[in-house]
């Protein structure tokens, strides 16, 4: 009767769960047209028409981005990643723009998914989500927390990569815990298309002397640039970085504010950066950086991976010198981890306050929303910062216990 009950409470919860995601999946499609002046998506979709025609050598041409993007939508943001990237939406192309959203966004879920699926069976989230929720965790709750993630349903609204960019950091855990470095260096490479949430991590792995991580990342980046050059010609090499720290239009109409980003840069503009020289700011806050991404590499263990791969994983975000409300997407998977490990320990309910405050306050979408609105969303760096010691201090804690045992 017990094992009929609970056969019938797992069917249920299946249920409910699909209807969730039914639903939320079914508001991003049905929602897009009303919206389809707000979505980034039409950057990725306008650099695939491009390539595909043939002028992949005019890529960051913003008056040819203009007129193929104003055909579809009002042009709000222009495509500032690198040319292989815009590859994987040539095949969208040839559906319509509401249609490529669509197929976009279901491969997003899909992706996210997939990311739920891995950490699931290569973490210990599923007992600290049990033990939050005093029941069951199947892998419907798992999909249901992680979609609702403030992050993650923006990044669905408005058509953006972040989904793949967890998927692929997802990879490179699971891999590394395989022992399977190259192979995690080769994915973390494929990760470039925002080389800003990528690199930091690499200088990390890179100063800790992991060298068939890197050599696995150096082997994909090159062929990532190769596959570049194709498409736009070596003219790209010079090209793109003179786009992102050059282009006086492109930094107008990107609209790149750092009070809207939630690292050390945002962080500290917010702090009264903006009344600096730009040149004085930009060198403080790669300083400060630097030295992040070193004080993470120092404290890496590889006896402790989940501990130090999740305090990487963040010291990279708020290093990073470009990060959005979007991107925040990525700390699934270190907060995930965090929380899977001290589930284990037993000790998850009775986690520093410090730690479950942050954690509520990362999980209320009206906050990320109010930040937002206020244009000081930079704020939200101080919750990451929280995470980044927390971890630091249950890292180095669980060494001493580790010795002690030993």
């Amino acid at each position: 009767m017990e094992h009929i009950t609970s056969q019938s409470e797992r069917v249920i919860r299946s249920v409910a769960g699909v209807i969730v995601v039914g639903l939320f999946v079914a508001f991003f499609i049905l929602s897009a047209p009303a919206r389809k002046n707000d979505l980034d998506f039409a950057e990725f979709y306008s650099a695939g028409q491009i390539v595909r025609q043939g002028l992949g050598r005019e890529l960051y041409n913003l008056n040819l981005q203009y007129e193929f993007q104003s055909k579809i939508a009002v042009v709000h943001v222009f495509y500032n990643h690198p040319p292989f990237e815009a590859l994987l939406f040539v095949p969208l192309t040839y559906c319509n723009y509401q249609v490529a959203y669509t197929i976009w966004t279901l491969v997003s879920v899909a992706l996210l998914a997939l990311a739920a699926l891995m950490l699931k069976s290569h973490s210990n989230v599923s007992l600290a989500i049990s033990q939050y929720a005093r029941m069951r965790a199947d892998f419907g709750l798992h999909l249901v927390l992680f979609l609702t993630f403030a992050p993650a349903t923006t990044a669905l609204l408005l058509g953006q990569d972040s989904m793949l960019m967890l998927f692929l950091y997802t990879l490179v855990f699971v891999l590394l815990v395989q022992g399977k470095d190259f192979r995690a260096g080769c994915i973390l490479a494929c990760g470039l298309f925002k080389f800003q949430l990528i690199v930091p991590f690499a200088i990390i792995l890179l100063l800790r002397r992991k060298w068939s991580v890197m050599k696995g990342f150096a082997v994909a980046a090159s062929l990532l640039v190769f596959v570049s050059v194709a498409i736009s010609g070596f003219r790209v090499l010079v090209e793109y970085p003179r786009l992102l720290l050059l282009d006086r239009t492109y930094q107008q109409v990107g609209g790149f504010d750092p009070a809207f980003m939630p690292n050390i840069r945002g962080f500290f503009y917010l702090l009264g950066g903006r009344r600096l020289p730009p040149s004085i700011f930009a060198s403080g806050v790669t300083v400060l950086s630097l030295l992040l991404a070193w004080f993470s590499a120092k404290n890496w263990r590889d006896e402790q991976l989940a501990w130090s791969f999740s305090l990487s994983v963040l010291a990279g975000l708020l290093a990073s010198y470009h990060v959005y409300n979007y991107d925040l997407t990525l700390l699934l998977l270190p907060l995930a981890i965090i929380c899977g490990e001290l589930a284990k320990r037993r000790c998850l309910l009775s986690a520093p306050i410090v730690f479950t405050f942050a954690l509520v306050l990362l999980f209320i979408p009206p906050l990320h929303r109010l930040l937002l609105l206020h244009s000081i969303y930079g704020l939200m760096s101080i919750v990451i910062v929280t995470f980044f010691f927390v971890v630091l201090r249950l890292n180095r804690l669980d060494l001493i216990d580790g010795k002690a045992a030993g």
